[in-house]
């Protein structure tokens, strides 16, 4: 069967819940909502099943999210779509997900390795969400006591072209951190030796 991934993606439908001590986000139905939210979810689904018809599916649908259960309720109770899924001969998996939910970093804050220590410290990459500027001076003979020079530009993590980059960064998100800095010293030594440059690491 097909699999149709569908994010409710419009903002209007992620307002928050006006009042407290109402029903928690697991019990929230259409009718808790605010009119005009309700209106549009009434709309998304008629024209979920309006997609669906033409296409000739009968789906099963699936929720991430306190939004996507409402909205996958009302597909699953909406009349027309009932009927619909009586005569309909392609079958699909739709996943309904709130959009709130993937607006998180590609990497958490809560295990143990360099990748997450690297995004966390290191400044954002101007115009970028998940990278960071690397400091290149380091690497240059240039020497300036001036810290707002930037004569130097910045590096940053993601190299795609080059697959022994994308293996080290890998080696940074999966292994350990102690294990990803071991690996990231044995590039610089391997690295170093292959232009001769002379190198001193301690093992602290």
């Amino acid at each position: 069967s097909a699999e149709l991934c569908l994010l409710p993606a419009l903002a209007a439908l992620l307002p928050p819940l006006p009042g407290t001590g109402g029903p928690g986000p697991a019990e929230v139905g259409l009718s808790a909502l605010p009119a005009e939210l309700r209106a549009a979810v009434r709309a998304l689904v008629g024209d979920l099943d309006s997609l669906f018809t033409a296409l000739g599916l009968r789906e099963e649908s699936f929720a991430v999210g306190a939004l996507s259960r409402v909205v996958a309720a009302e597909l699953a109770s909406y009349p027309p779509a009932r009927n619909r899924r009586r005569t309909a001969t392609n079958k699909a998996s739709v996943i309904f997900v709130d959009r709130t939910l993937d607006l998180a970093g590609a990497v958490g804050h809560h295990g143990d390795n360099l990748a997450e220590k690297i995004l966390s410290v290191l400044p954002k990459l101007p115009g970028h969400k998940t990278d960071v500027m690397v400091n290149m001076v380091e690497l240059t003979a240039l020497k300036t006591t001036d810290e707002t020079c930037s004569i130097i530009a910045p590096g940053c993590l993601a190299q795609p072209n080059d697959p022994a980059a994308k293996t080290l960064w890998e080696s940074f998100m999966n292994l350990k951190q102690k294990e990803a800095v071991m690996e990231a010293r044995r590039h610089l030594v391997e690295a170093a030796s292959r232009e001769n440059l002379p190198i001193k690491m301690s093992m602290g």
